[in-house]
């Protein structure tokens, strides 16, 4: 290679073809410098368009950031005033949740911010709804639900404007004044560039936090503002659910019963080995054992949540066909079609797994409409007391009537009250491991004396009656087995629901075959899909699709 003086550190760059001909030479250093000098330019421009993009938006970031503070300050803390705060880790959980809701609040302001009119228009609606919610949840502890959608849909404007109130007007007045002062804001002061770019940014925001990341969207979904959207989502959802069209299995149905009451009480998390009756240490059901129910501890679910179980037990569905819970209807057809009076009263919003089955009853009635996960004061079974005795009053004599109890869910001091807190200490915080395995179990065994309490008061209402009540629990609890805790996991003890049986004296004289073979197979291994053949026989139901061999009121 010849080129200038070989003392000069120079270095050729050369290009051959495949012949091996040079095709061009030129020296590395002025290469670099050519290449560096595009790039430097290229960096210059970058930064530039990133200064004037900064520049031009930084009075667009603050209004967005103000405009979100302000939500998240007089209307956020509504859903966070009244959980339970023990220690730091409380806090933290607390704050962070809170810190969530504002990013993905923030990412719709964002949004709405960007053209000034589209602002004007949505902002103001958007404080106006949420500041009477937030109202309701800051004086009532209510929070929108399914339910209460469904019930604002259908009251009409006299019950909603009982609701109404000075100090709701007041403080509607003060929110929205406030968002007039920001919309005159927004287009006298701000005027952002790029806005394609904010368009991406914001959707970006809304999407990662409410669809990408599943640790966000419970707290997001059920908390303002976007409980709003999918309290209607899930409201709707469960409208088109229920219109499917699922073909009849009980059009044959037909009872020789004139006058008969049949109580489903669908428990909440009750495990069998908790109930005195069965031997455990403590006295969790005195009134129960009093009552003298009969006890079946042996029953094994299929599933260890709500939203599966529910649909195995209320339909023909069991571990060979485990399809047919979303293909068929429920049991309740049947009592329908047997000149039934049917009636569900539930003390626990309804999923859309089993939400068709809900609505194959006559009438339905919700207890706490305005409960979800996130309340943490009082949440009764007993609030279903009243709508029971008012079904009772119905003139028909034949009664189907489902209890849908919230029992021992987490958070277990919602479901008790100071008279049931027999068992001390109490769990103080919401963090399980905030919490000794004691006061866990504590807190749970006074769920179960609740439970006691509240079937023992149903039963009362039937004694004089011809009657029989089935309490069959959706699954059973961890209590620390294995180091696990709730459910909605694996462990042998979710799999372990509770179950008892309860008959009045008058059906025992009418039933008394049913009553000994009841007695006889109490100790007997069943699978929870027991409960479709062995209600119908219960009501002395008869159809081609009921099979009394299945029944625990049967036995070979």
């Amino acid at each position: 290679m010849k080129w200038g003086n070989r003392n000069k550190k120079y270095i050729c760059l050369e290009s051959y073809d495949f012949c091996g001909r040079a095709q061009q030479k030129v020296p590395v250093i002025l290469h670099l410098i050519m290449k560096n000098r595009n790039t430097v330019q290229s960096k210059s421009a970058l930064i530039s368009l990133f200064k004037e993009y900064l520049n031009g938006n930084k009075g667009f970031y603050l209004f967005v950031l103000v405009a979100t503070l302000f939500f998240s300050v007089f209307i956020s803390p509504a859903d966070f005033l009244n959980n339970p705060i023990s220690n730091g880790k409380d806090l933290v959980i607390i704050l962070s949740h809170w810190l969530v809701v504002l990013f993905a609040t923030l990412g719709f302001i964002y949004l709405i911010s960007i053209n000034k009119y589209l602002f004007a228009l949505i902002f103001p609606l958007f404080m106006f709804l949420n500041s009477v919610l937030a109202f309701f949840r800051y004086t009532a502890n209510v929070s929108l639900t399914p339910m209460l959608v469904d019930a604002s849909l259908h009251n009409d404007l006299r019950s909603s404007l009982d609701l109404v109130s000075t100090n709701l007007i007041l403080y509607v007045i003060i929110i929205c004044a406030v968002s007039i002062c920001l919309i005159v804001f927004r287009f006298k002061r701000v005027k952002p560039s790029f806005p394609i770019l904010h368009m991406a940014l914001s959707i970006s925001i809304i999407v990662i936090f409410t669809t990408c990341i599943g640790a966000f969207i419970r707290p997001i979904s059920e908390r303002l503002p976007y409980i709003t959207y999918f309290a209607t989502k899930k409201y709707f959802d469960g409208k088109e659910i229920i219109h499917k069209n699922r073909p009849s299995i009980s059009d044959d149905a037909k009872t020789t019963e004139d006058s008969l009451v049949v109580v489903l009480v669908i428990g909440e998390a009750l495990r069998p080995d908790h109930l005195s009756l069965n031997g455990y240490q403590r006295e969790t059901t005195p009134l129960l054992s009093k009552a003298g129910v009969i006890s079946m501890p042996n029953i094994y679910s299929e599933y260890t949540y709500t939203d599966a179980s529910i649909p195995y037990i209320l339909s023909r569905a069991d571990s060979a066909h485990p399809g047919l819970a979303f293909s068929e209807p429920s049991f309740i057809g049947f009592f329908n079609n047997s000149g039934y009076q049917t009636t569900w009263i539930a003390n626990q919003e309804p999923a859309n797994s089993f939400i068709f089955f809900i609505n194959e009853c006559k009438d339905v009635v919700y207890a706490n409409m305005s409960k979800n996960n996130y309340n943490f004061d009082l949440w009764l079974d007993e609030t279903m007391l009243p709508y029971v005795d008012e079904s009772l009053k119905n003139q028909n004599p034949k009664q189907l009537l489902i209890l849908h109890t919230i029992g021992s869910h987490w958070w277990y001091n919602s479901h008790f009250t100071e008279e049931f807190t027999r068992y001390k200490p109490i769990i103080r915080s919401r963090v399980i491991s905030s919490n000794t395995p004691q006061e866990m179990i504590n807190s749970y065994d006074n769920t179960v004396l609740y439970t006691d309490y509240f079937v023992a008061e149903v039963i009362t209402r039937l004694r004089d009656k011809n009657a029989i009540l089935i309490f069959q629990s959706d699954h059973g609890e961890l209590l620390g087995e294995g180091g696990k805790w709730l459910h909605a996991a694996e462990g042998l003890q979710l799999h372990q629901p509770a179950v008892f049986v309860w008959m009045s004296e008058k059906y025992k004289l009418k039933n008394h075959e049913k009553f000994e073979f009841l007695k006889q197979n109490a100790s007997k291994r069943y699978r929870s899909d027991f409960l479709f053949h062995s209600i119908l026989d219960a009501a002395n139901i008869q159809s081609k699709n009921f099979v009394k061999a299945r029944s625990i009121f049967y036995n070979k």
